[in-house]
């Protein structure tokens, strides 16, 4: 299943009358998600009637776990809002999502059509632009360097732990090795006194067969001797 993108919602509010002129959901943004961006954005347009340039706020989406930050634009005009689903999306990256947006809706559509239009209605002028906007940005390392050196910090760390796994793993199997040279040679130190043990046992039991057989021939012969010597 493929991982929802950050970027959820882009809007954009007259702040004037708390119209909604323009707004795109994520295609795969559920009702229930769409319900609370749109919670949070009603919870910010009532802090929004004293809104000047470069004012910004941000409300928890109550049914989803999102964010949705707010910006107004450089001329007081209208609000552009993010949601995001991300918890840990940096928000100085929001911060520079929404003023591209700002920027491109101004220069897209003018002041007038913006003071004028109705609502919904830049919904579809803006539609590509938004959704071009949150698919480039539902990656914010790659607008973030913070994000992006930490990214790096985290594969390398990985890397590193593989590394000091495999080393460990490598480390048991050596101490296994020696351990198993270690018995084979006290086996064979053993099988070798018991060799030497056994060598010794047979030519001290050759030595004791050659003796009685020698004493056995001496007596034979004596024996022999005392009778001829009788006659």
């Amino acid at each position: 299943m493929a991982e929802a993108a950050a970027v959820c919602f882009l809007g954009v509010v007259r702040i004037r009358d708390q119209v909604t002129l323009a707004s795109c959901f994520d295609k795969s943004a559920l009702n229930e998600e769409k319900k609370g961006f749109e919670g949070a954005l009603a919870s910010i347009m009532e802090r929004a009637s004293t809104a000047y340039p470069g004012w910004r706020e941000r409300a928890e989406c109550r049914e989803c776990d999102g964010v949705l930050h707010a910006f107004a634009d450089a001329q007081g005009l209208c609000l552009v809002v993010a949601g995001i689903r991300d918890a840990q999306y940096p928000d100085r990256v929001v911060v520079q999502m929404l003023r591209e947006l700002a920027d491109k809706v101004k220069n897209s559509q003018g002041d007038e059509i913006i003071a004028e239009a109705r609502a919904g209605g830049l919904s579809t002028p803006l539609r590509k632009l938004m959704r071009d906007l949150m698919k480039t940005y539902n990656d914010a390392g790659g607008h973030d360097k913070t994000t992006e050196v930490r990214q790096q910090v985290d594969q390398l760390k990985g890397i590193m732990q593989d590394n000091v796994k495999r080393i460990l793993e490598t480390h048991v199997t050596l101490e296994g090795l020696e351990n198993s040279s270690g018995s084979m040679s006290t086996q064979a130190n053993r099988f070798l006194r018991q060799s030497v043990d056994l060598r010794r046992q047979i030519q001290y039991r050759n030595l004791k067969i050659k003796a009685i057989a020698g004493l056995c021939v001496g007596a034979v012969v004596a024996y022999v001797v005392t009778m001829f010597v009788d006659f």
